[in-house]
């Protein structure tokens, strides 16, 4: 199934247990994930000859009167405490945005523990476990998997030709950062796979099947359009 996703920190762990603990230890919780610094400094400069000075991004914390619902909610019983935290990790700026024409397998790639992925979020003190993923698919040919491995011979058969055209795998399996060559600005892709050519993240060419051409357009066109509109944290390429 072909489609974007978003990676977020997840909290909805946090309501499912909430009635279960002391408000305070719940407050706590909540203001330790959402107030830790994301990424390196974004710059770094002196005061004088014996002061350093960060900007970084740290979002503010909840305030006391968020305190006093969450107790309240709490000793009330409140059956709907998930719903926050729901709202919270659906409606953030996202850590990642991407893109796959097969959403499983571009998922299940990003969670190995050595992908790409796993590293940037490890610089960022956290783990696959911490976040949620959201998807949103598009409609897509019934043979979509046919359409793709048949790509795939087309493109191989080129390269053992002596041909330099770039495959379609990626397109099965490694969606991402919306590269193109020309217009990169910098930075790395977390879906580029340097281990395999078959993996590039070239757009398919005139010559392969309509169709396939036309959901590789779509999805490319989403995740751009939703980077630029979401600014996601560890999205380095724009296009």
């Amino acid at each position: 199934m072909p489609g974007i996703y978003i990676w977020t920190l997840d909290f909805t762990d946090i309501g499912k247990t909430a009635l279960e603990r002391e408000p305070e230890d719940v407050f706590s919780v909540i203001q330790e994930k959402i107030s830790a610094p994301r990424g390196e400094p974004l710059e770094v400069g002196m005061v004088g000859r014996y002061r350093n000075v960060l900007i970084q991004d740290v979002p503010p914390e909840l305030t006391r009167a968020s305190a006093v619902r969450v107790e309240e909610m709490i000793k009330a019983r409140n059956l709907h405490l998930e719903w926050p935290f729901l709202c919270a990790t659906l409606f953030q700026r996202p850590l990642y945005v991407g893109k796959a024409i097969n959403l499983a397998a571009r998922l299940k790639a990003h969670m190995k523990s050595d992908s790409h992925l796993s590293g940037e979020l490890e610089r960022l003190g956290l783990t696959v476990n911490d976040c949620a993923v959201l998807m949103l698919p598009v409609a897509s040919p019934d043979n979509i998997e046919e359409l793709v491995a048949a790509e795939e011979e087309r493109t191989r058969a080129l390269r053992a030709a002596g041909a330099a055209e770039p495959t379609a795998r990626n397109i099965l399996s490694a969606g991402g950062s919306d590269g193109s060559d020309e217009d990169d600005d910098g930075g790395g892709d977390l879906d580029a796979e340097d281990d395999d050519a078959l993996f590039s993240d070239s757009e398919i060419d005139a010559a392969a099947a309509p169709e396939l051409r036309q959901v590789d357009q779509l999805v490319r066109f989403a995740e751009s359009l939703t980077i630029r509109a979401a600014h996601p944290l560890l999205n380095m390429k724009m296009d």
